[in-house]
């Protein structure tokens, strides 16, 4: 494992192999490990937010789901960045919790996010054991309902794209309350399967990335500066 820093937030960087023994050390521990796909928007947001900057260091273990974040880093290995840019990460865990017959339970905001990401993993996985599911702004669920349910149905892991703010606040008031082994945060707007892009998903991405790397610029220019000034 790697610790890196990038638009100074701290990351880990594992590889596939260590990431999925600590996946299997969190199913043995029995208690709540939560873990996030780490991207360049994300990163950005916790660059401006004191409030994900402070989710994203609570995590037991971040993946970066970016092969710029890396790049970023200067880590280049070349096994690296192909399991990045592949989403190897999402589709090994997602074959772990089918092999070892895991339970899911999934949790969005809307009905929509929820059938979105029920589809990108089943897309994946068509055998993964899903017990239940939950969209909270539909019914209006309050979070002592949620945590009733997802306690009621018992499953192994959690999976869920809630936007911010409401991905940190349910984070610190239920993190403790919660029956499961593993929390597999991702973002709502982040397309899982990276192997298949359309036109638009292909444009929005490279706008992106031409964002990120002008707020590294900026961020390195700033620390540049800072670092003369202590110097003089």
């Amino acid at each position: 494992m790697r610790k890196m820093e990038v638009l100074g937030i701290s990351l880990q960087d594992l590889t596939l192999r260590e990431s999925m023994r600590k996946v299997e050390q969190f199913f043995r521990d029995r208690k709540v490990s939560t873990i996030a796909l780490i991207t360049m928007k994300g990163l950005i947001a916790a660059q401006d937010s004191p409030e994900i900057k402070n989710w994203v260091d609570s995590l037991d273990m971040t993946v970066v789901a970016d092969a710029d974040i890396l790049h970023a880093a200067d880590i280049n290995y070349r096994s690296r960045i192909h399991d990045v840019e592949n989403g190897e990460f999402i589709a090994e865990f997602l074959k772990k919790l089918v092999r070892q017959r895991k339970t899911v339970y999934l949790l969005s905001q809307t009905e929509s996010q929820l059938k979105k990401i029920e589809d990108e993993l089943t897309a994946y996985e068509e055998d993964l054991r899903i017990v239940g599911r939950l969209a909270t702004e539909e019914l209006e669920y309050d979070d002592d309902f949620v945590i009733n349910d997802i306690n009621l149905k018992a499953p192994d892991v959690l999976i869920s794209n809630l936007e911010s703010p409401k991905r940190e606040t349910f984070l610190s008031d239920n993190h403790m309350k919660l029956n499961v082994s593993i929390w597999l945060m991702v973002r709502a707007d982040r397309e899982l399967d990276k192997k298949s892009k359309g036109l638009i998903r292909q444009v929005y991405e490279r706008m992106l990335k031409k964002w990120f790397r002008m707020r590294l610029d900026r961020y390195n220019e700033q620390m540049n500066q800072e670092n003369e000034q202590n110097n003089e």
